[in-house]
């Protein structure tokens, strides 16, 4: 592996840290691991398994309204970029079912001052033949879970077991905003980190001009502080990995049930007794998630629908981007381009009307978040 050899424990043990407290301060996950050796750790689970360290930001503290849950059904020639473009950045992820490609799951954060804006935008794709609306609701609440590495083989890169013994527990991290409202750092440390999660603070700090010591006093007192971010999602070896979503009705049984797959990291609460978790399908594991996941339907009579995501090629059934900080502004205000909203929906009008054309785009902040 390295020269700095670690076993499987520990390795799992600096996991499941980084994914409480974040990967930027190896002496305070030292400290907590009791292991005065986790600088070289760390670097040696980046560079042999391309560990991916990601903010997942609460959404409410950073002046954003909890995710919009849109399922449609598409003409499979609009990309998801498209999309993306259509909603002015503002989607945080955009999701194909590879196996049906018409079909879309969108999930949209909002300043609460741009809902009416959103929800027009919507009525007027589905007026125009855009999208055929499945549902449209509300994400009320997110119950997280660490990335379980209890029974992996690090030498072998796969499971040894594909569920876990027992159902797991969620993983809360404490609101402690109480009223506080952030500032454009904040939100250029957070939504570059998203966007690139290699980055380290000192890299931030050039990025946006500002001196290091001011961007980790940010980092430090308000990101950290005040609880402006609600997890840490990692993921290994990221490139090989197919992401799936599970859409099911509310049903406590199959939902505790889920959660003995290590590889499940969200399940959102919706509105309507909707639920829709996120899982990974490693490659040792794949066909037993998908064959317990049906064996659960069954059991329990829940009505449950699985759409599946490669990763590979790129953009094509799965558009994951960081928080659109790049609509805050200096003097602390969201935005929104609505002429570019305009031109994007027309855009994608004249290309259902055009069979065969295709249409590239430049998008600076696209990121792999979970």
């Amino acid at each position: 592996m390295s020269k700095t050899e670690v076993d499987d424990a520990t390795i799992s043990r600096v996991l499941m840290y980084i994914q409480r407290f974040g990967d930027l301060n190896p002496r305070i996950l030292g400290a907590l691991a009791h292991n005065k050796n986790m600088d070289s750790v760390i670097k040696l689970i980046k560079e042999e398994f391309s560990l991916n360290v990601s903010y997942i930001a609460r959404y409410k503290s950073i002046g954003l309204k909890a995710l919009f849950f849109l399922l449609v059904n598409a003409d499979p020639r609009i990309e998801l970029v498209d999309i993306y473009e259509i909603f002015d950045g503002y989607p945080v992820f955009v999701e194909r079912d590879q196996t049906r490609n018409e079909k879309l799951i969108i999930g949209l954060t909002i300043p609460p001052k741009f809902e009416n804006d959103i929800v027009n935008i919507i009525n007027e794709l589905e007026q125009r033949g855009v999208f055929d609306i499945i549902d449209f609701l509300n994400i009320e609440d997110s119950i997280q879970f660490t990335y379980d590495f209890s029974t992996y083989d690090f030498k072998l890169r796969r499971y040894k077991e594909q569920f876990l013994v027992e159902p797991r527990e969620p993983v809360y991290f404490p609101d402690l905003s109480d009223g506080f409202e952030p500032d454009w750092i904040d939100l250029q440390i957070i939504g570059k980190k998203q966007e690139r999660n290699f980055l380290s603070l000192k890299d931030i700090a050039k990025m946006i001009g500002e001196n290091y010591r001011t961007v980790l006093r940010h980092y430090q007192e308000h990101i950290i502080g005040k609880g402006l971010i609600s997890v840490f999602g990692i993921r290994l070896n990221g490139e090989n990995q197919t992401r799936i979503s599970i859409i099911f009705d509310e049903n406590e049984d199959f939902l505790r049930e889920l959660t003995r797959i290590p590889t499940l990291t969200h399940v959102h609460r919706l509105s309507k007794n909707k639920y829709y978790g996120i899982a990974f399908l490693e490659d040792s594991i794949a066909s037993g998630i998908l064959e317990y996941i049906s064996q659960l339907k069954y059991k329990y009579h829940v009505d449950a629908d699985v759409m599946i995501h490669p990763f590979e090629p790129r953009l094509k059934y799965l558009l994951a981007a960081s928080i659109p900080y790049e609509h805050f502004t200096v003097d602390g205000r969201w935005t929104m381009d609505k002429q570019r909203i305009r031109d994007s929906i027309e855009r994608v009008v004249r290309k259902l009307k055009a069979p065969g054309s295709t249409q590239s785009y430049h998008i600076p902040r696209l990121g792999k978040i979970e």
